[in-house]
């Protein structure tokens, strides 16, 4: 039986500390239907000149003049490829040589699996292990709507995985809308959210990518200038104010109400925190957006209700 076509796109700008790194991972497959496409986005160092020192009859290199920014950057190479499936892989993160196989091997092992995902590892800038984290302790498979539902109730830690971690079918990419480019930080998770009405998740329980943390990385810097809480309450209105996405995932008001009630207040504990540790800046910073997004009367309802209890 010929194995499905697999795309795997590597999306980068300014990426010359670790292209290379992670472009070898890609070239370094198992998986022999596979090619490898790199959108150069723009970049004003050396990614380019890095980029076309590779020779190889997998590897399509598209430069453009213009950046499309994170969100749009990985609308556009996704439109490029021709694959069945959609491999992303962040410019500074890292593939074991057996990712896509296995990957590709969980999907024919379960049809109705729109996403497939594996156990991932997060490193430091230099590559050294700092954690794991996994979906689930076992290889399986679970329903894709229910999942779904699950995930946007919680709004909690993105266990699916970054898309370095993930498999996906271009028709379903498609289908589903692509990246929505009024996230950032929540784009890949608001995506397999949409995704996930369209089939089931299947989870490998192996360690099959890297994901880098450093301090130029997209998600430390939502942390320290807070983005992540605009984007929070933005998915909550996108997804528990539209008629379609309610009837989708089944949800009542009484769930968009305990959605917002508790990220209020894990938003508060998080301010809190930083105030506790002297963080006073940062604790403002989170408070502003916060008081963006949520009513003050709202806020205050909230707490004073959770005190009470």
């Amino acid at each position: 039986m010929k194995l499905p076509k697999v795309s795997l796109l590597i999306p980068v700008f300014n990426g010359e500390k670790y292209i290379s790194e992670a472009l070898e991972s890609a070239l370094n497959q198992t998986y022999s239907n596979l090619e490898i496409i790199v959108h150069d986005d723009a970049s004003t160092d050396k990614t380019l000149k890095i980029l076309k020192s590779y020779k190889d009859h997998r590897l399509k290199i598209i430069h453009t003049k213009i950046n499309h920014g994170m969100i749009g950057g990985w609308n556009f190479i996704t439109q490029k490829a021709s694959g069945k499936w959609i491999k992303h892989l962040a410019a500074d993160d890292l593939l074991e040589p057996d990712c896509v196989e296995k990957l590709v091997n969980a999907a024919q092992k379960n049809p109705h699996a729109c996403i497939i995902t594996c156990k991932r590892k997060f490193i430091d800038y230099s590559g050294k292990l700092l954690y794991q984290l996994q979906f689930a302790r076992k290889d399986m498979e679970t329903s894709g709507p229910k999942l779904a539902r699950q995930i946007l109730l919680q709004i909690r830690e993105n266990k699916i995985g970054e898309p370095t971690a993930v498999l996906f079918r271009k028709q379903d990419f498609l289908k589903a809308g692509m990246f929505d480019p009024a996230f950032s930080q929540f784009a890949d998770f608001e995506l397999w959210a949409r995704l996930l009405e369209y089939g089931d998740l299947a989870y490998v329980n192996k360690s099959l990518c890297s994901f880098r943390v450093h301090p130029e990385s997209n998600t430390l810097k939502a942390i320290r200038d807070g983005r992540f809480i605009d984007e929070i309450f933005l998915l909550i209105e996108k997804y528990y104010e539209s008629p379609r996405y309610r009837k989708v995932f089944n949800f009542s008001t009484r769930d968009r109400d305990r959605a917002i009630r508790t990220k209020v207040l894990d938003t508060l504990k998080n301010i809190k925190d930083l105030a506790a540790a002297g963080n006073f800046n940062r604790a403002v910073s989170y408070f502003n957006r916060l008081s963006k997004s949520i009513r003050l009367t709202c806020i205050a309802q909230i707490t004073i209700r959770h005190l009470l209890k």
